[in-house]
């Protein structure tokens, strides 16, 4: 697998990145400035760099200038600071892909595996038959997701949204009913609120990451809080987001993952 150099100074999308990265087998060095990040290209000579626009120390923009004076590694900008003329600028400077934080992380890993060839781009497919329509169960349909918080209205506006896209979703608003729902019904997605009346958004991670092992668990708190962050994301958790989220890119996620999950095998 590959070696790859995150220079990230939000602790909780570095430790998030970190987690899923070493769990798909690469090496990852981390590190959590602009000075930092170009020692450690130095030293380490990365098959591929993730890196973010605004960075103490030395801007993103000056450490991409830094690695293409040296070398044509490939570069992913990872940035909450996504104009389209930042984008622009980003890639005639070098990068090879530039990404909004505020799509999740998903995409991001979806862009580094296309980089470094573990999947292919869909621009170019080979000409194939169409694949047979994976049969989904009765009721489902596009998927069952849970959602579990005590966010009434940011509860039923998500609800509405995916129910309007096709999915079947089912509502607690504490963690024990989530925890009841997810045992019966089994979803394909479970979006848990870390602060919930009863078991916390954890507890119940901790509860049903063992008995579900094909649910994706997406994990929403009102803190950026690097070390419940790892956490979930060890126990299990596929991604880990700040509220407000917005309910379209976390819409997003959810389809991305299910998509990627329907995949067939190789």
């Amino acid at each position: 697998m590959a070696k790859i150099l995150l220079v990230e100074d939000d602790g909780v999308v570095r430790d998030a990145l970190e987690v899923f990265l070493t769990r798909a087998g690469h090496t990852v060095i981390t590190a959590a400035d602009g000075g930092a990040g170009e020692l450690a290209f130095k030293r380490h000579s990365p098959d591929l760099v993730v890196l973010d626009r605004n960075l103490p120390v030395m801007s993103g923009s000056a450490v991409l200038a830094k690695i293409r004076a040296a070398s044509a590694v490939p570069v992913v900008i990872l940035t909450g600071h996504d104009a389209e003329e930042d984008a622009e600028s980003y890639l005639r400077a070098g990068a090879t892909a530039f990404l909004s934080k505020g799509n999740g992380l998903l995409p991001a890993l979806d862009e580094i595996d296309l980089v470094l060839g573990v999947k292919k781009s869909p621009a170019a497919p080979r000409p194939a038959p169409a694949p047979a329509p994976v049969p989904r169960p009765a009721g489902k349909k596009n998927g069952l997701v849970l959602l579990a918080d005590d966010d009434i209205p940011f509860k039923r506006a998500l609800a509405r949204l995916l129910s309007d896209d096709g999915y079947e979703v089912l509502q607690a608003d504490d963690g024990e009913r989530a925890v009841q729902l997810a045992l019966v019904r089994r979803p394909d997605v479970a979006v848990l609120d870390i602060s919930m009346p009863g078991l916390d958004g954890v507890a119940v991670l901790r509860e049903l990451a063992p008995e579900l092992p094909r649910t994706g668990f997406i994990m929403l708190s009102g803190r950026d809080d690097g070390d419940v962050a790892r956490a979930c994301l060890e126990i299990g958790a596929l991604d880990y987001l700040t509220k407000p989220a917005d309910i379209e890119k976390l819409e997003g996620i959810i389809g991305t993952f299910l998509r990627a999950r329907r995949r067939p095998a190789r």
